[in-house]
């Protein structure tokens, strides 16, 4: 069944004002470039992996096949789990449910997600409440589609020698940044693959089936030069493990604990589940053993297209509370219902992902 865009903008655009807190805290910043090719994919050609595994060219490649800018052109719904914990050892636990809709972009343009909160706690948005805000909603759409429109910057004119050569993304990776303010100073943290890539050396420890897919299992490590920006410092102490798909040679899992944790007793004492469709379930790790990530990155392969986009991505500063710059929740957004605009809808369900 196909509905015209306009439709999904009354359907998704549903709580601006209801329940603000959320659109408010949660900022989605997406981009279009002018070309399909970005220049960390140029001039690239695919790594080999059969036998010996060419790590270095691996990495470029990985780093580019996840630097697409297709984000923007869906809308999808994100569960968002906030745990705290308390020196009496209670904790209180926050969760929303909303949905993200982005204006069509054109080329070297820019736009803000626009955050629609459905449900709080548990319990969703009234009805009537949601139909005084829907035509609103779609007016604000139509207005910010009509700036892009008017300010977008003239194709650029590209030299017949000037055509890039190399790869196209098959990707966005997750990024998730939190922000907290005590007593006038402010604390954050940002979770980007990325990063990583670009600064952990990768040790390739072997070769499983995931959902069908040849996967190649690495684990990670900090290189003592590495030079991090303030808000990811916290990666110097951590030591993990890294799955990138064989064929589609794109990250598809990360998690990292403090360094002396063993990662391979604490994926295996750790449980990590998603929502469902149906049932707003907290994203959750079973702190047994050597308990749970600090950080925890899964990646979703669409079955129409083949993109890749996030599924969940976490933070857990409850469990960490000195790894994040004195940032102490736990948060996690798990990620569903991926919808392309002016396609046939893609109903995206969300299991749980595999034990990390």
């Amino acid at each position: 069944m196909k509905f015209p865009r306009n439709l999904f903008t009354t359907i998704l655009l549903l709580s601006v004002s209801t329940l603000p807190l959320i659109a408010q805290d949660i900022r989605i910043d997406v981009s279009k470039r002018s070309t399909a090719i970005p220049a960390v994919c140029e001039l690239l050609v695919p790594a080999k992996i059969d036998g010996a595994v060419d790590l270095p060219a691996l990495v470029k490649e990985a780093y580019c096949k996840g630097s697409g800018d297709m984000l923007g052109e869906y809308t999808y719904s994100t569960f968002y789990l906030k745990r705290e914990k308390f020196k009496n050892g209670t904790e209180r636990e926050e969760t929303y449910t909303y949905e993200v809709f982005f204006p069509t972009l054109k080329g070297g343009t820019h736009t803000k997600g626009i955050t629609v909160t459905t449900s709080h706690n548990g319990v969703p948005v009234p009805p009537k409440e949601l139909e005084k805000v829907r035509a609103r909603a779609a007016e604000r759409t139509e207005k910010e589609e009509e700036k892009i429109e008017r300010e977008a910057p003239a194709p650029p004119t590209v030299s017949a020698d000037r055509h890039p050569v190399g790869m196209t993304p098959l990707g966005f990776y997750a990024r998730m940044g939190i922000n907290h303010e005590t007593f006038g100073r402010k604390h954050s943290a940002r979770l980007a693959i990325l990063t990583f890539l670009k600064n952990c050396d990768l040790t390739l420890v072997g070769r499983e089936q995931i959902d069908g897919r040849e996967t190649l299992r690495f684990t990670f490590a900090p290189r003592p030069e590495a030079q991090f920006a303030d808000n990811e410092k916290y990666i110097a102490q951590l030591t993990g493990e890294i799955w990138i798909d064989a064929t589609d040679r794109i990250v598809t899992k990360l998690l990292g604990w403090p360094t002396g944790l063993p990662s391979s007793a604490a994926a295996a004492s750790s449980t990590v589940s998603a929502p469902t469709q149906n049932k707003d379930q907290a994203v959750r790790s079973s702190p047994a053993g050597e308990g749970p990530p600090a950080v925890y990155v899964e990646m979703m392969r669409l079955p129409k297209g083949g993109n890749w986009l996030p599924r969940v991505v976490r933070i857990n500063g409850a469990d960490y509370p000195k790894l994040f710059d004195s940032i102490t929740t736990d948060s996690t957004s798990t990620y569903s219902n991926y919808i392309r605009f002016s396609t046939e809808v893609q109903h995206v369900e969300v299991g749980a992902p595999t034990k990390p």
